[in-house]
């Protein structure tokens, strides 16, 4: 299969649209039409179906933009390296992260390895545990960072920190006055929470599994910022790390308790053993154990340093 054939694919998937994809590759739309129809002939298999808001791929074209996207991120990288390997280490690395975990990792995070590797592009995933660890074991990520990581064979997993999490509602409406919330109140209020398929469901899940009660979740949310935007109109009440409501909080939006007993997230980074590790990517995990560390002793991390 050509390359640039799966990239055209791509950017049609990505964008939902043969027009818009164009206008991203900078080609005119014909081109890219053609690309796919070569694809399609060579496999033998109807990759994209087209219907009057864009296009949207098939069962074979879905498989396909799956397997193609770390083969086209080494290739692209084997191109960036040989290119420029006379000015230093190159290519892109994928990190994953949760977005509360970004809030405080991210900035500094960048700012220092950019300083050791000025020609080594980043790609930050964001999301939830669960799409996090797909990423990891699908190669869309190179290193990830995400909460309460299950031990699996292949994989490599460095406990970095445990950080509090509290329940957050709409300024004026969490239920009490006092300095806290207990679990069982907690449990008795509409939630809006993540899916099952994520660690912070399934941490909050087995609290209230310890206390025989079950979890009011009026709502599936798998997108921190969406679960704001209900939050702040008072549509029902989660449970976030300090990262994820912070500016919220700063905003008056949003408020939060702490939950007793208290209630926390273990966060650890989680590597594929057997994939082959660039020089650019070892700095990359020891940056971010560092900077962990040091954000933690500096205050400006409220987390419990678990990293030895």
């Amino acid at each position: 299969m050509d390359a640039r054939a799966l990239r055209y694919f791509q950017a049609v998937v990505e964008f939902g649209s043969y027009s818009r994809a164009s206008e991203f590759l900078r080609i005119s739309q014909p081109a890219v039409s053609r690309q796919v129809d070569r694809l399609e002939q060579e496999l033998g298999k109807r990759l994209l179906v087209r219907n009057g808001l864009g296009a949207t791929p098939t069962d074979a074209g879905r498989l396909l933009f799956e397997r193609s996207q770390p083969i086209l991120r080494q290739l692209e990288e084997a191109a960036a390296e040989i290119k420029s390997s006379a000015s230093g280490s190159t290519g892109t690395i994928a990190i994953a992260i949760p977005p509360g975990v970004g809030h405080f990792l991210l900035p500094p995070l960048v700012e220092r390895y950019r300083k050791s590797f000025p020609n080594t592009s980043l790609k930050i995933i964001s999301g939830y545990s669960g799409y996090i660890h797909e990423a990891l074991v699908r190669g869309h990520a190179d290193v990830v960072c995400l909460h309460a990581p299950l031990p699996q064979k292949g994989f490599r997993i460095v406990p970095l920190l445990e950080e509090e999490v509290f329940l957050v509602g709409r300024r004026g409406m969490l239920p009490t006055r006092r300095a806290y919330v207990t679990i069982a109140e907690l449990l008795d209020l509409p939630l809006i929470l993540p899916s099952r398929s994520h660690a912070s469901r399934r941490i909050l899940e087995e609290r209230a599994f310890a206390i025989n009660a079950t979890v009011n979740a009026i709502m599936e949310v798998d997108d921190t910022s969406l679960i704001r935007t209900l939050l702040r109109q008072g549509l029902g009440f989660s449970v976030l790390s300090q990262g994820a409501f912070e500016n919220a909080i700063d905003r008056k939006e949003l408020e939060a308790r702490p939950i007793r007993p208290r209630m926390s997230w273990p966060l650890a980074m989680m590597t594929a053993s057997g994939r082959p590790r660039s020089e650019s990517l070892d700095a990359l995990m020891v940056t971010i154990r560092s900077t962990v560390r040091d954000l933690i002793a500096a205050g400006r991390w409220p987390a419990k340093h678990l990293d030895k």
